[in-house]
């Protein structure tokens, strides 16, 4: 697979711009492919992916590089010559963007980038029949040349148009050429790309967060905002409520509104206890990974990231997990009467870290299983691990202890992800008033009423309620008049005065 991009910027005008969110979204996708240079390019190979831009857009220095030198892959700068340290305002359609200059494009080669040929002026060659002006166009001049030692064997044709004689000129000058929309997956000077939107996803696996909740209102909020700022937001989010009498259901509800797409809410109408409750949601939800964050807990950024990204790599792992930090008013008590193997540091004067090991093989994972859990309930599992073992069932053991340690016996791996954890909250009996709670509250309602106001102000504002308004004044006034037929032909003729 070779994808093209063009922009990478925050805002995202039209279909060429992909948001730096999403880019990163989608580099995190990749993350089980091997990404490769053109040269190493196997079309036959569904794990090699090529990722390649084409202009150069200043955007890509700025925005595409760090993320890039972040996962520390491979890629392809298709250049246009003409337009280097100029813009595209020759370009009637697309808003207003800057191209790189040489010290950019030096930056870009310098972090990973490979600089290939994109022709002079990005002239449509498909009608073009003038030799020397397609010979013109495929020339590389010198001081271009020089930007990369290692570049220029490839070509991407403007607009992915070409013809016969257009090929037979860059089969005598490049090693391959790329398409978007006129080449194949075999013959390598007409390969094709896939040109890479917003919301295109690499990948099919897609992720499931359930935040069950009984009478835990008071900390809702903070976990469902510690999953919204995830570096990889879950495909979906379901706050599934066993029959709480608190204010579940009205802080619920309001994520519904605000995330409709995202966010959904199931309330069940009894109290199902832990493991009806949790197949239930299970079976409510549609992700291929699956994760379970208790309504009193929290994520940090690149939890989901970390976890998928493991599950990804092995489709014979069927769980990721990874270690954990107590924090509230009991999290320093519980930790100092853990064992010094699973005391894995103290974090802040308010986080205490708890260490889980990480195991060689599936059978010693068995064996350290048979004696004590390793895998917390917040941890990612694959459906279909959970579905090989009919999911939670009622034993005397914890129902997360249990579902792991028979995945695992069912022939699953699990692996841990060391470089990163879920809190996991120390309670007490008055935590649910405490001062952070109730300013989280406070923010929550206020945030609430005021997009409610917004809501009403524009809807105020807008041409059908001005309409609406005007016709109910007209109703009201006939209804009150209907005997006076000159008063009423009077305010008539008034208005249309007027």
């Amino acid at each position: 697979m070779i994808l093209m991009y063009h922009k990478i910027h925050p805002d995202t005008p039209t279909m060429w711009w992909v948001s730096v969110n999403e880019f990163y979204r989608q580099m995190v996708e990749l993350s089980s492919k091997k990404i490769v240079y053109l040269n190493d390019y196997d079309a036959e190979n569904k794990d090699h992916v090529v990722i390649t831009f084409d202009g150069i857009y200043k955007n890509v220095y700025e925005y595409a590089l760090p993320i890039l030198k972040h996962f520390n892959y491979p890629f392809e700068l298709f250049l246009t010559s003409d337009y280097l340290d100029s813009d595209n305002s020759f370009d009637k359609v697309e808003p207003l963007a800057d191209f790189t200059n040489s010290f950019e494009l030096l930056k870009l080669v310098e972090g990973g980038g490979r600089l290939q040929w994109h022709t002079r002026s990005h002239p449509n060659l498909k009608e073009v029949v003038d030799l020397d002006f397609i010979v013109n166009e495929l020339e590389i001049p010198d001081e271009i040349r020089k930007l990369d030692k290692d570049g220029f064997d490839w070509f991407a044709y403007p607009h992915g148009e070409f013809n016969d004689l257009v090929l037979n000129e860059v089969k005598l000058r490049f090693k391959g050429a790329l398409s978007c929309n006129q080449g194949n997956g075999v013959d390598n000077y007409q390969l094709n790309r896939l040109t890479v939107e917003d919301d295109t996803s690499l990948t099919d696996n897609k992720i499931t967060c359930i935040i069950p909740c009984y009478n835990y209102g008071s900390f809702l909020i903070e976990a469902v905002e510690s999953v919204l700022k995830q570096t990889i937001v879950p495909n979906e989010i379901l706050i599934s409520d066993d029959c709480s009498t608190d204010e579940t259901q009205i802080i619920a509800e309001e994520y519904t509104r605000r995330y409709p797409k995202l966010i959904r809410y199931n309330r069940n109408e009894i109290n199902l206890g832990i493991v009806n409750h949790f197949n239930k949601a299970i079976k409510m939800t549609t992700g291929d990974f699956v994760f379970f964050l208790g309504a009193d807990n929290k994520l940090i950024s690149n939890y989901v990231e970390e976890l998928m990204k493991i599950l990804a790599q092995d489709k014979k792992t069927g769980i990721a997990y990874s270690d954990y930090a107590f924090f509230g008013p009991r999290a320093k008590l519980t930790y100092e009467g853990l064992s010094e193997t699973s005391q894995g540091g103290i974090v802040s004067s308010s986080h205490f870290k708890v260490f889980f090991p990480e195991t060689k093989s599936r059978d010693e994972l068995l064996d350290v299983l048979r004696e004590s859990n390793i895998i917390h309930g917040s941890s990612m599992f694959r459906r279909e691990a959970y579905e090989s073992v009919q999911g939670y069932i009622q034993t005397k053991m914890p129902e997360d202890y249990n579902l792991f340690k028979r995945i695992v016996e069912k022939g699953w791996n699990a692996k841990k992800a060391s470089n990163t954890n879920f809190e996991y909250r120390q309670h007490s009996n008055a935590q649910a008033n405490n001062v952070l709670t109730l300013q989280n509250k406070m923010i929550f309602y206020r945030n609430s009423y005021l997009n409610l106001k917004k809501q009403k102000q524009d809807y105020e504002n807008s041409r059908v309620f001005k309409f609406s308004f005007m016709f109910y004044k007209v109703i009201v006034f006939v209804k009150k008049n209907y005997k006076k037929p000159s008063l009423i032909l009077k305010k008539v003729k008034t208005k249309v005065l007027k």
